[in-house]
């Protein structure tokens, strides 16, 4: 699979739509048609807060952190792939398809993004088996890929591609309207 752009598309960014884009044109996307290109953050509201976020992104989390403290043998363990703590995992946000229902038709055009990618092609499975036909990833997220250089300073560090390090707008700033806040509050 691969963009636009001709950008080979990773093996954990893939969806079962199969639609693709890169940040650039993610923000191109956007940028020519506002009022109908919606960008969704499914990252928690805590990356979404201290990370920074497109501000012109909805934040709508995919999963939520969890933390169960690991036996003896699994405190032993190494990190899980992608660098997770023993007793770290994801548990899913169960209003997260019926949140971009309340919000969005299954024929509007929705850019995903997490931080690399990977949640991002979770959330687009998800939305297209609720329906949802127009779901792009945008590969890479917001961070991109890690780099794999062990003389590099920013080794084993999110500093190859994605949105932040293409050069495109991203910030702090907050616009409640486009905050999480579950429906169960």
């Amino acid at each position: 699979m691969t963009t636009k752009q001709g950008l080979q598309v990773p093996e954990t960014n893939k969806t079962s739509l199969g639609l693709y884009v890169t940040p650039q044109e993610a923000y191109a996307m956007w940028k020519a048609d506002p009022a109908r290109v919606n960008i969704l953050d499914v990252r928690t509201f805590e990356e979404y807060t201290f990370v920074g976020h497109l501000e012109m992104a909805r934040n709508i989390p995919f999963v939520f952190p969890r933390y169960k403290p690991p036996t003896d043998n699994e405190a032993q363990s190494a990190p899980a792939p992608g660098g997770r703590p023993p007793g770290c995992y994801g548990e899913t946000n169960l209003e997260f398809v019926s949140t971009v229902k309340s919000l969005y038709k299954p024929t509007d055009t929705l850019l995903i993004y997490c931080a690399t990618g990977g949640r991002g092609a979770m959330a687009v499975n998800q939305l297209a088996a609720a329906g949802f036909v127009n779901v792009y990833n945008i590969i890479n997220g917001l961070e991109g890929d890690r780099v794999d250089d062990p003389g590099s300073v920013y080794n084993g560090k999110h500093m190859r591609n994605g949105w932040k390090n293409s050069g495109l707008p991203w910030g702090y700033n907050f616009h409640p309207d486009l905050m999480w806040v579950s429906q169960d509050q």
